[in-house]
């Protein structure tokens, strides 16, 4: 998280301190919070390839009890 330096009015500081302490946070958290509020959380995008085997055919490795194959099971060579 990075700190910087914002100028306001001396009203509008008044106002947002105001109420700040009606919702009972700090100042820094009232401001970042309009801020989000205004632009929005950022979202991670996802790979290409990650949409793709997402968007695929469900894979269907659990057996008819429900368990998944040991290691040993998955890479038995026989």
């Amino acid at each position: 998280m990075l700190t910087i330096t914002v100028s306001l009015d001396d009203v509008v500081l008044q106002r947002a301190q105001e109420d700040a302490a009606r919702e009972g946070t700090s100042l820094s958290e009232f401001i970042a919070k309009t801020v989000e509020q205004r632009v929005g959380r950022p979202t991670l995008p996802q790979s290409e390839a990650m949409k793709r085997f997402l968007a695929g055919p469900p894979l269907h490795v659990l057996d008819a009890n429900g368990k998944a194959p040991t290691r040993d099971q998955m890479y038995d060579d026989d």
